[in-house]
């Protein structure tokens, strides 16, 4: 899902566990790097027409078991632990120097910033910066005069349905501050807040102390932390317990999620594996269908047909500012109702849509109007010169690595070492159906989504492991009840 910019370091690679908390490093430090085979090799996988051009028709392609929302739940996620603006495309990169601007946690960061003080135009003031801002009728993100989204990483209002999912979750920490104000949900151990604050002296009151504006400080700060507690921890029972079981092998899961993982230890220093942003975790772009149904009156390609078109009146998904015409129902996306069955994203294949190799300047990071050339408009080929630059090894050697048998030159539609990210997709294609990872993309993901949950001492299963949900009914809980709660459903 994503890793951009500018570092020059070769391929010697340290171990990736000695990196610094906050940067990204080595899964299997002593694999050799694929051998380069440049940008000809990477064309003919890549571009329109190439071995990975899976035609823009959903018809036949569709996995039943893959709700649509899913695909940008997993982008949401991608959002929340990798933001590399330093590598480049066109030149070598050692991960281990390279700087993640996001924290190594999930922990929602992209919603929340660094918190209401050093990010005070997330929150909404009127709730003494215990909620998050949004739009005054409710159906967008809040946003400046300009247009310009007022979140915590830019790239979630990339495309509208990201974007009206990160709304669904600020909705939901909000949802979670009122019940916490009046009573009907406790905090993540059980305690009930105090359903009111102190008496809130005026700073210009006559005889107000120090102290008891700082009983009412104190109060808010407890709401806050108590709400994005429980946010960031279904949050993150929702990761393990429904979204990894959807996209990867469950009985791989299982064996992590109960065992740890094998593989990637990171200690007390986490860090992101390269084997994983630039590879594994890059799953979710077979799964974009060409266009989606958002709610009953409007439906729409991702991008336009017309790379120039404007971007009002709204023809497409772009990201922007949202009417109440075009908000999404998220029962096209998610189970949420018995009414009506989601749409379903393309099976995990090594194709992609063709849109997705032909990009529009506004979809590609630092393109500029004019100076996009083709290759790199193609999202097949940037993710395939991104793992040369950054020295991936091949798949069938990571394959080797986990004890599992590679594929063979005719499964893999090719020869030779092959890249990590496009031998993960034929696996999931040729072992899986399309339905899900095989056993390396499974392998890679489970590890590094629960070995960071377990790396990070503020994560329901370091600091309460037999934590279960207090928001949905008898401690299950997923999406659907996520949303639910939130108040965005419409059609329960």
């Amino acid at each position: 899902m994503s890793a951009h910019g500018s570092s020059l370091r070769g391929l010697t690679i340290p171990q990736g566990r000695t990196v610094v908390a906050g940067s990204f490093g080595r899964m299997f430090p002593t694999l050799e790097p694929r051998r380069p085979t440049g940008l000809d090799l990477a064309r003919k996988f890549g571009l329109p027409g190439g071995l990975m051009d899976g035609g823009q028709t959903t018809d036949g392609q569709e996995n039943p078991n893959f709700p649509a929302g899913f695909t940008y739940f997993g982008q949401f996620t991608d959002h929340d632990l990798t933001l590399d603006a330093t590598s480049a495309l066109d030149r070598q990169s050692d991960p281990n120097a390279l700087t993640d601007f996001r924290s190594p946690r999930l922990d929602l960061d992209s919603v929340y910033g660094n918190g209401p003080v050093v990010s005070p135009y997330l929150y909404d003031q009127d709730s003494h910066q215990t909620k998050l801002t949004h739009s005054a009728d409710g159906v967008d993100l809040g946003r400046t005069a300009a247009g310009t989204a007022l979140i915590g990483d830019p790239r979630n209002d990339e495309n509208m349905i990201l974007a009206q999912l990160h709304l669904a979750i600020i909705k939901f920490h909000n949802r979670v501050v009122d019940k916490l104000r009046d009573g009907s949900v406790t905090d993540a151990f059980g305690q009930f807040l105090p359903p009111k604050p102190p008496d809130e002296p005026s700073t210009e009151q006559p005889g107000a102390t120090l102290d008891q504006l700082l009983d009412v400080d104190n109060y808010y700060n407890t709401v806050f932390t108590a709400a994005q507690r429980l946010v960031r921890w279904h949050y993150q029972w929702i990761i393990v317990h429904e979204f990894l079981p959807i996209i990867a092998d469950p009985k791989v899961v299982h064996d992590v999620e109960k065992n740890g993982p094998r593989f990637f230890r990171p200690g007390d220093r986490p860090f992101i594996p390269a084997e994983f942003a630039v590879a594994a975790y890059r799953f979710g772009h077979p799964t974009i269908r060409s266009s989606y149904r958002i709610n009953e009156k409007f439906a729409a390609k991702i991008f336009p047909d017309d790379p120039d078109a404007a971007t009002t009146p709204r023809t497409d998904l772009r990201g922007g500012p949202v009417d109440k015409a075009h908000a999404v129902d998220w029962s096209f996306f998610f189970p949420v109702t018995s009414r009506r069955a989601p749409q379903f994203a393309k099976k995990m294949n090594a194709t992609l849509n063709t849109q997705l190799l032909d990009l529009p300047v506004s979809a590609v990071p630092g393109a500029k109007e004019g100076a996009l050339a083709r290759p790199v408009a193609s999202l097949a080929v940037r993710n395939l010169l991104r793992s040369e630059s950054q020295g991936l090894p091949s798949g069938q050697d990571v394959a080797r690595k986990i004890g599992e048998t590679p594929l063979t030159d005719e499964q893999l539609a090719t020869s030779g070492p092959i890249y990590l990210w496009y031998y993960i997709l034929k696996e999931a294609e040729v072992l899986a159906g399309g339905a899900h990872l095989g056993p390396v993309g499974s392998r890679l993901v489970a590890e590094v989504l629960i070995g960071l949950l377990d790396a990070d001492p503020t994560s329901y299963r370091s600091a309460y492991p037999e934590w279960r949900p207090t928001l949905g009914d008898h401690g299950a809980f997923g999406i659907a009840d996520l949303l639910r709660f939130a108040g965005v459903v419409h059609h329960a």
